[in-house]
This record gives structure tokens, C-alpha cells and sequence, in this order.
């Protein structure tokens, strides 16, 4: 059975000398912000400060997660290892799962979301591709918006092919699936129903599944994230359990 997690803290996943998997929490940054004016009071809640402090490691992310999102890190705690990870990130040869919560039925149920997407730093415009398929759907007799009399829900499971900044929440926005719980591209009509009435709340969207090859060894080697309380409710309200998830 997946371990719920009861409290909100960064968890060790696995480690050797080489390589570190961590989950974090939402809410928790991985490093510093790179804005000064945002970094007073945060230093504390970044994962790599957190290592630092609690267990005594220093070990560099080679990705990232956004702020509001849950789930899995890869961190090098060499050199060596940083530089065949990255290699890998860049070849997309890493497999990246991410379970997340949208508005209405996406169709078709499976597909791929070939979509550029400008960068966050210049505006340039990247190829940006996002493969999906809906693990479940839900109906709710609840009239949101004016225009529908209930209102439709999605679980999907994502692997983004690319890694561009908010590349999910961004895609299924101009999709007009925006994730639930997404302050910056959602609906804040639906982000309050699940808010106030469903009692989930935050963003609906975890880094559930991390794979890749050794850095040392060359196996292939795979996590899954521990289950938090927010996201076994999200399960249950779907009516579907992790386990099931990941046979599909």
C-alpha cells in the first residue's frame, strides 16, 4: 500500500553516493528565488537548504518544480553525476509522470499536445510536446458557469516530452483544460468549488513518477512518489486508487 504522508515536510526517497531522490512538498521551493526581494523568510523552505540543515547533504536538483507543485527531485551530489543527468534531461531520455486535475473531458482521452510555448526569459517562442490520457472522469450536478448545468472533471496522467517553465499548466490552459488549483492560467471559479466545497485545495498536479538511467551503474532505475493526504482524497473523489494508476 502507498504511504500517506501526515506531514508536509521534504522526504529522503532514495540515495547512494551519486545520486539523491527527494519529494517535495508544495509550497516548498528547491532553491533560493532567483528574485532577492522574494527570498526574505524563504530561505529555510527550499529542499536544498533543507538537506543542508536536517541531513547534513549537499546535492545540486537538476530540474525543477514549480513552487505550488508536489512530488519528485533528482539531486547529483557530484560533479560526475550532475553531468550525465543533465545529459540525460536534455536528450529526454528521462521518463517524468505527473498525475494532474483538470477542468471538463479532454478530447480525445489520449493524445499529444504539440504546442510551442514561449520562454519565460526572452518570449521566444520553443517547441514544447506533452503526451496525456485520462486515467478518470467525474460529473458533478453543480452549475459553475452560466453556460453548463453541471460540471466536468479529469484525472489525467501526463509526461512532458520537453521541460519548458509551467509547460503543463500552460498547455492545458490553451487547451481550455486549465488545472484545478492554478492561480496564475486556471479558472478561479472551479479553483474555488474544489477550494471551498470539495475541500481540496492548491494546485491539483504532482511529479508522481521519476526514471532514468544510473548516472554510475547505467540501470534503469524508477521511483513513485509517497501519497500525500490532499492527493488520496483527489483519488478517492475520482474513485480510483495509485496503485491502479500505474497498472493502466
Amino acid at each position: 500500500m502507498t504511504e500517506t504522508l501526515e506531514f508536509l515536510t521534504p522526504q529522503i526517497i532514495y540515495q547512494d553516493e551519486d545520486i539523491l531522490i527527494l519529494f517535495k512538498p508544495s509550497t516548498w521551493f528547491v532553491h533560493p528565488p532567483e528574485n532577492p526581494r522574494h527570498r526574505r523568510g524563504l530561505k529555510r523552505r527550499t529542499c536544498v537548504q533543507w538537506l543542508m540543515d536536517v541531513e547534513n547533504i549537499k546535492a545540486n536538483p537538476i530540474h525543477r518544480l514549480d513552487v505550488p507543485t508536489e512530488g519528485l527531485i533528482a539531486f547529483a551530489k557530484n560533479k560526475i553525476s550532475a553531468s550525465k543527468l543533465n545529459a540525460q534531461f536534455k536528450e529526454q531520455t528521462v521518463k517524468k509522470i505527473y498525475h494532474a486535475v483538470i477542468r471538463g473531458w479532454l478530447k480525445p482521452d489520449q493524445g499529444v499536445i504539440d504546442l510551442p510555448l514561449e520562454l519565460d526569459s526572452t518570449g521566444e517562442l520553443v517547441p514544447c510536446i506533452t503526451h496525456y490520457k485520462s486515467i478518470a472522469v467525474i460529473e458533478h450536478q453543480q452549475c459553475i458557469q452560466p453556460k453548463f448545468p453541471t460540471t466536468r472533471y479529469s484525472l489525467l496522467e501526463i509526461s512532458p516530452q520537453s521541460g519548458r517553465w509551467h509547460q503543463i499548466r500552460r498547455h492545458m490552459n490553451r487547451k481550455s483544460h486549465p488545472v484545478i488549483g492554478d492561480r496564475e492560467h486556471g479558472d478561479s471559479r472551479h479553483n474555488r468549488y474544489f477550494r471551498e466545497t470539495l475541500a481540496i485545495d492548491g494546485l491539483c498536479l504532482r511529479a508522481a513518477e521519476l526514471s532514468f538511467r544510473h548516472p554510475t551503474t547505467d540501470r534503469q532505475m524508477s521511483w513513485q512518489s509517497p501519497l500525500t493526504k490532499k492527493w488520496q482524497t483527489v483519488f478517492a473523489l475520482f474513485g480510483t486508487e495509485p496503485a491502479q494508476v500505474f497498472e493502466q
